[in-house]
């Protein structure tokens, strides 16, 4: 090989060197994590793969999204490296049976924290809060939120939107589909008045369908935790230190706009990663 080759494979070399020992360095830096997962040498992370921009199948059907790459930094302070995370897709309605029954360590699945779930699993600390929207025809007569009083919505199985819906617009019908995909071929195909899901997706989805558009009155605020089992205080402990490091960092100012691309819905997303969110 020329020297100048040699040269510039030398310093690759030691930059990947140099990388991979920070990279380590920061992971020793951190609290301890539980010694299965130690061992097993892997975080096992159920991520979403259905909603768009905190997690979503990519064109090479890898997930990827917002909270996609805060499970890959997770693995990363826990091993050095991001593929110390292992990525599952998973639903609303089975990401919690999945976790408890010991398919996985964590899910970072846009799971609101409710007095229900804190019943039966525990939670990190607030990572994101927002607002829920509705998503409807363009050409739909529903402008705000009461226009929808007798008229029917879908939602995912399982989203904390439904009790809301239930306690503040009279005589609505609620029908839940299995995933994201589902509700909005059906909304597509007349089935249903709206569909009701989490802000961020809510306008992702309306800035890829001409044919939909989003009413701006938001419903039922809240609250975004990382899932782990009851119990797992030293695995909750390590969470937490990693959400503190993200935030403190320049991470989600530079991984938002990878996935969202209108700038107001980005300002929105940055507000609910980057601040306290409202007395709830």
């Amino acid at each position: 090989m020329p020297k100048i080759g040699t040269r510039l494979a030398s310093l690759l070399l030691s930059g990947a060197l140099v990388l991979s020992a920070a990279s380590a360095a920061v992971a020793q830096d951190m609290p301890p994590l539980p010694e299965a997962i130690q061992k097993a040498g892997k975080i096992r992370i159920g991520v979403k793969c259905d909603s768009p921009p905190f997690g979503a199948s990519g064109p090479d059907g890898k997930p990827r999204g917002i909270e996609v790459e805060m499970a890959r930094k997770i693995g990363d302070y826990a091993f050095g490296s991001e593929e110390g995370a292992e990525l599952s897709c998973v639903t609303s309605e089975a990401r919690i049976s999945s976790l408890n029954a010991g398919k996985l360590d964590l899910i970072i699945a846009t799971l609101g924290r409710t007095a229900a779930r804190q019943e039966v699993i525990d939670y990190s600390n607030i990572y994101f809060w927002g607002t829920s929207n509705v998503l409807v025809p363009a050409d739909s007569p529903v402008q705000k939120l009461s226009d929808l009083q007798g008229r029917s919505v879908l939602v995912v199985k399982g989203a904390t939107q439904i009790k809301w819906l239930e306690a503040n617009i009279p005589d609505i019908s609620i029908v839940q589909l299995n995933t994201t995909a589902d509700g909005v071929q059906a909304l597509m195909q007349g089935r249903a008045d709206g569909f009701v899901g989490d802000g961020g997706l809510i306008y992702t989805l309306g800035g890829n369908y001409p044919k939909l558009r989003v009413i701006e009155e938001g419903l039922d605020l809240g609250v975004n935790g990382v899932g782990m089992r009851k119990g797992e205080t030293e695995l909750q402990t390590f969470v937490n230190a990693v959400l503190d490091e993200l935030r403190k960092g320049d991470f989600y100012e530079t991984v938002i706009p990878q996935f969202v691309e209108e700038p107001a819905v980005v300002d929105v997303m940055k507000r609910g990663f980057l601040e306290e969110p409202p007395q709830i």
